[in-house]
């Protein structure tokens, strides 16, 4: 390759393209050829060769390996095309890290050639083009490392607010902010707006385990709460309790009671989708009144919806209990005599117990909920101004 380009170079020059066009032009090459071969390595190599036969100078050169790392982002940007949140935000940043050192290693190129010069005789190492490209090669990507490096904080929230899932946006608190944090009462009305929210996705993750939804998903909406439980104790511990009434700062323990039957919730719902990947069968008397039951009470105590009447709530739990001795009768029965395996009669006996004990949290929380709700209101009243 050297030989071509030494005899090609008697007959072509680039002299016309001298100064900055010629540098932006030899910059446009790299990252033509590196989208066009799928590979930067060999647009050094073409670089490297050009300048060993003399076809270019060093500069132009040099353009060119800048050329060929900017061209790397365009194979990057394909790459994310479809993928996860995390790669993308991976070829962001590969995106950024190669445009800025290119942008400032050109408007240094002089004097970063002149300093290869130096390091070229310092090392001893040979003056022909290969050596002195190869330096600019890495000192081109020190270059980025140190522009890069006070930026690192600020470049990775850039990203994490970009390129989110459903999940991810629906992990992060909708109500809770530092701003809402210094009154405390939008504080309060902020905090159970977001147990509110909180309480209906693990409610939703309940509802899904009993007909039969993957643990894949269940496992997500469990973290997705998990999370926000996270955020809502700290968020209180954030809190300006500055002016804050004693009934306010009464209702705050409260408050994270409610959020702590909330994940428990989520993570028997976890456990439901866990035990078996064949939910409860309806064919069954009491498997159906069960599930039917289940299902009603979970309607009956959605924190989106006011509750209206907790003592029919207490009575519909019951209920449920009811429904849970007889099921759990019948399936023990259904063992004992050989009709089930005990396999499949523990892992449905599983799937009940947990169902029933997350049912309880939600009408815990719910009540709970309520009574938050009604002592929120003088409180409210008393923090409006007139």
């Amino acid at each position: 390759m050297s030989t071509s380009f030494s005899g090609f170079s008697s007959g072509f020059s680039l002299q016309e393209f001298d100064g900055v066009t010629g540098i932006l032009l030899m910059v446009l090459s790299g990252i033509l050829m590196t989208v066009m071969m799928q590979s930067s390595s060999a647009s050094l190599t073409i670089a490297l060769t050009a300048a060993q036969g003399g076809l270019i100078s060093i500069e132009s050169a040099a353009a060119v390996v800048i050329g060929a790392n900017v061209g790397t982002t365009v194979t990057a940007l394909i790459a994310a095309i479809g993928a996860t949140p995390n790669a993308k935000r991976a070829a962001g940043a590969h995106v950024l890290f190669n445009l800025l050192t290119a942008i400032v290693a050109l408007l240094l190129l002089p004097w970063l050639i002149a300093l290869i010069g130096l390091l070229r005789a310092w090392l001893e190492l040979d003056a022909a083009p290969a050596a002195t490209l190869a330096l600019f090669h890495t000192v081109f990507n020190l270059l980025g490392v140190a522009l890069m490096w006070p930026l690192v904080g600020r470049l990775t929230q850039f990203l994490e607010r970009r390129f989110r899932t459903a999940e991810e946006d629906e992990a992060r608190p909708q109500f809770l902010d530092a701003n809402v944090a210094e009154v405390p009462a939008l504080a309060l009305d902020a905090l159970q707006r977001e147990v509110r929210r909180m309480g209906g996705i693990a409610l939703r993750a309940l509802r899904e385990a009993i007909i039969g939804t993957t643990a894949e998903r269940s496992a997500r909406d469990q973290q997705i709460v998990a999370g926000l439980n996270l955020a809502i104790a700290d968020f209180i511990t954030r809190l300006n309790r500055t002016g804050m009434s004693p009934e306010g700062a009464q209702r705050l323990p409260a408050i994270l009671r409610i959020a702590r039957y909330y994940e428990t919730l989520a993570e028997l719902a976890l456990e439901v989708a866990s035990a078996t990947h064949t939910p409860l069968p309806h064919s069954s008397v009491e498997s159906g009144k069960f599930i039917a039951q289940a299902e009603a009470l979970l309607d009956a105590v959605d924190p989106a919806l006011k509750l209206e009447d907790g003592d029919a709530v207490a009575l519909a739990l019951q209920t449920l209990e009811e429904h849970y001795q007889s099921l759990k009768s019948r399936l023990l029965e259904a063992g004992a005599q050989g009709h089930l395996p005990v396999a499949e009669m523990d892992a449905r006996l599983r799937i009940a117990g947990a169902t029933r004990r997350a049912a309880q949290q939600a009408v815990k929380a719910a009540l709970m909920l309520n009574e938050e709700t009604t002592a929120a209101a003088p409180y409210a009243a008393e923090s409006t101004p007139l």
